[in-house]
C-alpha cells in the first residue's frame, strides 16, 4: 500500500473510529516496547498479534488503516536478517565503499535524510 493509500485509510476515519484506532497503535508501541526490553520469546506479542486479538470489533475503515500500518512496519529486513547489500559513493572522493564490506567487521549505522 502507498504512502497516500494509507493516509488516505486513516484521514476517514470518524472521531469514534479514530479513537479505537489511536488505542490500537498504543497497544502495538506497548508490544513493541516490550519486545525491546528484551521479553522472554513466549512473551512476546507482535503489532499483527495485538490487532488480530483485539477485543472489540475494528470497523472497514479502522481495519483498512491498521493493515495500512502494518503493511508499513513489516516491510524491509526482519530482525536477525541480513540486509541487502549496496554500495555508496564515499563523500567527496570518486570511491565507492559496499555494505558488505564490513560484515563481521563492525556494526554499521545508516542514516538517511536531505542534504539540501
Amino acid at each position: 500500500m502507498l504512502k497516500a493509500e494509507r493516509d488516505n485509510a486513516i484521514t476517514r476515519l470518524g472521531d469514534q473510529d479514530r479513537m479505537v484506532f489511536r488505542r490500537v497503535i498504543d497497544a502495538m508501541k506497548v508490544a513493541k516496547a516490550d519486545r525491546s526490553n528484551g521479553q522472554p520469546a513466549a512473551g512476546r506479542l507482535t503489532a499483527r498479534h495485538v490487532v488480530e486479538n483485539w477485543d472489540e470489533p475494528l470497523t472497514g475503515d479502522i481495519n483498512l488503516a491498521l493493515q495500512a500500518v502494518l503493511a508499513r512496519d513489516e516491510m524491509g529486513p526482519a530482525v536477525g536478517e541480513i540486509a541487502p547489500d549496496f554500495d555508496l559513493k564515499r563523500l567527496g572522493s570518486e570511491d565507492r565503499v559496499r555494505l558488505s564490506d564490513f560484515r563481521g567487521r563492525r556494526p554499521v549505522a545508516l542514516a538517511f535524510g536531505s542534504y539540501t
